[in-house]
């Protein structure tokens, strides 16, 4: 038995702890020793735990808040990874890992003056200048010849904000080998215009991630990815698709990111079942309804989970699988009567190929999360969920739909039914509710977006997640987005929908511990528990709902070890809304039906093939088995990261 006394103990006092523990919601103090909570209380309640120990009180957040680190249990690294070292020019407002907010761009005149200024301050001995977030509708029509009339000699691509397309100068299509005779009869590439887009953007990828895998780009990325999580408050961070590259990569960026002793957060795996199982049978990524040896896939996936924790990268007992398409690209499952323009969306997996894997999961006793966005999909997820119970019943199976764009009041109830909970991204309202009532779903249906609201009337678990880059990683603003269900025009839609204040904080803590399994070691703050906490500089429930945007986050401690925040900052929907609210007012007065005007011609709903060579509806997926790929062939092993 260990000398508990001899233990330090750290004792932090504030203005207010909020505990996210029912029992005991509120204390003023917290003690701690070996990296977990010992007491919660008061100051004078700590006394019993000093006698003969090495005290020390911080006193540090007296005048601040804490409440339990904050948790987003769906993300993906590796997208992050990728993307983050990109120019950032975007229609919405986004954080930097230093602190600055890069503001929304929304016209032709300020993006061509934001495009030149990023390029006269790059560094000129890199050889690519990449921008992310172009958006042609709104930025103005970019093309080869006006690329190459702005910057005839240095590599340039703009990359869209959807991730499915981009537009290259003749430098950056030089710079990538490629040859008119090879790509110029490709469907989906305008050789002329330099824009390669769908499939077509493949060889472009592909053609980078020489450069990309590199530790100053890759590794540099999973930096920044790491201190933009830390910037929002979280310790823990699901990621939602381990393995879909390359395991032994992906554990290896994440150790030279997350090293024990210095790191501010926990890295918790939920392993890709279709990249596990493909790489098991050694099939190649296929059409929806492609067979999979999701037994081959769990029994590789059981070896490298009983390995445990290394240090701070966990293994939940959790695998993904992928229903319909993304909402984004209006590509969801959608039930009759479709999509406003007739079409109905496509399917990830086919309800047959999603129903074997979901059997398989539930017969050996793992967690199951998958990938749902339209009533379409989810009609064949509770299909697959009913047959499950009735083959292999589970008490406490934590079955998790997530996103969860549209569906049924009804399925709500079939979903509480059968035991099955929600992790939900409720941004997806905040950014394309205004749009989807005008283009796509039409008003009632855009307007019940995310039924966050009707999931906890029915007793479902609800938590919160960014899918980042999907939605912004501050999951005190996906709190203020469940709990107001704001447009970014303003307009509140659905309302009884809405969370509480107490529910969307519950959502981004202790409920989304419970969904990866882990409410008995983080979530809230109580005795045993890690000791990560959210240092906060007012009281949410003194500031409300309207005041969650404004909150900062001061610092975090993460299993004892404070971590302060460089970069203290409102929420970037905070200023995004203050410009929006400006640009919104001019645009009113100049035209009363501007939001009709601009959806009508900003989406371009993107056709059906879904998977293998043809892939448009999930990004994610299909990018992790081209770098699957290019990682096989590549010059760049896993060791460099380590020693990188």
């Amino acid at each position: 038995m260990s000398n508990i006394s001899a233990r330090e103990l750290v004792i932090f006092t504030a203005k207010k702890i909020i505990t996210m523990d029912d029992t005991l919601p509120e204390a003023t103090a917290v003690a701690v020793s070996e990296g977990k909570v010992l007491a919660v209380g008061t100051l004078d309640d700590m006394a019993v735990w000093t006698q003969d120990r090495q005290v020390r009180i911080d006193r540090s957040f007296e005048d601040q808040v804490l409440m339990p680190g904050l948790i987003d249990n769906h993300i993906h690294p590796f997208l992050g990874a990728l993307l983050l070292p990109m120019v950032i020019l975007a229609p919405e407002a986004w954080r930097g890992a230093d602190g600055q907010l890069r503001p929304e761009v929304r016209d032709p005149e300020r993006y061509k003056e934001r495009l030149l200024q990023e390029f006269k301050a790059r560094d000129p001995s890199k050889p690519w200048f990449i921008t992310w977030g172009y958006q042609p509708d709104l930025h103005g029509r970019y093309d080869r010849e006006m690329l190459d009339a702005l910057f005839p000699d240095t590599p340039v691509i703009l990359w869209q904000r959807s991730f499915h397309e981009t537009y290259l100068n003749t430098a950056a299509i030089n710079q990538l080998g490629l040859q008119a005779q090879d790509w110029q009869d490709h469907p989906q590439i305008d050789w002329k215009r330099g824009h390669f887009f769908e499939t077509g953007f493949k060889p472009i990828l592909m053609g980078l991630l020489p450069y990309f895998l590199r530790p100053e780009w890759y590794g540099e990325g999973l930096k920044q990815m790491v201190a933009l999580m830390r910037m929002g408050g979280i310790t823990t961070a699901g990621d939602m698709l381990f393995g879909a590259i390359s395991p032994d990569y992906e554990l290896a960026a994440l150790h030279k990111a997350l090293p024990e002793g210095a790191s501010p957060l926990r890295v918790v795996n939920v392993f890709d079942l279709r990249s596990f199982s493909n790489r098991a049978s050694g099939a190649e990524l296929g059409p929806p309804d492609q067979a999979i040896a999701f037994d081959l896939g769990l029994e590789a996936i059981e070896k490298m989970w009983a390995d445990g924790p290394q240090g701070h990268v966990w293994f939940a007992r959790g695998i993904k699988l992928f229903a319909d398409g993304a909402i984004f690209s209006q590509l969801m499952k959608m039930r009759w009567p479709g999509y406003l323009d007739g079409h109905e969306g496509e399917w990830l997996m086919t309800p047959e190929i999603l129903k074997a894997g979901v059997l398989e999961a539930f017969k050996r006793d793992w967690t199951v999360h998958v990938h749902v966005n339209g009533d379409g999909g989810m009609e064949a997820v509770l299909d697959a969920l009913k047959e499950a119970q009735r083959q292999s019943p589970r008490f406490d199976h934590r079955f998790h739909v997530h996103h969860v764009g549209y569906h049924a009041q009804a399925q709500t109830s079939q979903l509480a039914a059968l035991g099955a909970h929600a992790s939900v991204n409720p941004y997806y309202l905040h950014a394309l509710g205004d749009d989807y009532a005008q283009v796509g779903l039409g008003p009632e249906r855009a307007t019940q977006l995310v039924r966050c609201g009707s999931m906890v009337r029915e007793g479902m678990r609800v938590s919160l997640h960014s899918d980042f880059m999907m939605a912004p990683a501050e999951p005190l603003t996906l709190a203020w987005c469940a709990a107001s269900r704001q447009t970014r025009t303003g307009k509140v839609m659905s309302p009884s929908e809405r969370l509480t204040l107490q529910q969307a904080l519950r959502a981004v803590t202790i409920d989304a511990a419970w969904a990866l399994r882990l409410d008995e070691e983080i979530g809230s703050i109580s005795v045993g528990k890690r000791a990560d906490f959210a240092v906060l500089d007012a009281d949410p429930f003194e500031r409300g709902v309207d005041g969650l945007l404004d909150v900062r986050v001061m610092a975090t401690i993460f299993e004892g070890q404070v971590h302060a925040n460089p970069h203290p900052s409102p929420s970037s929907l905070a200023a995004s809304r203050a410009a929006s609210h400006v640009a919104s007012t001019a645009s009113a007065q100049a035209a009363p039906s501007a939001v009709e005007a601009s959806s009508a011609k900003r989406w371009r709903l993107v056709g059906g093939n879904c998977n293998g060579i043809s892939d448009r509806c999930d990004l994610v997926r299909t990018w992790s088995q081209w770098l699957h790929k290019a990682l096989i062939a590549s010059s760049v092993p896993p060791s460099v990261l380590k020693n990188g």
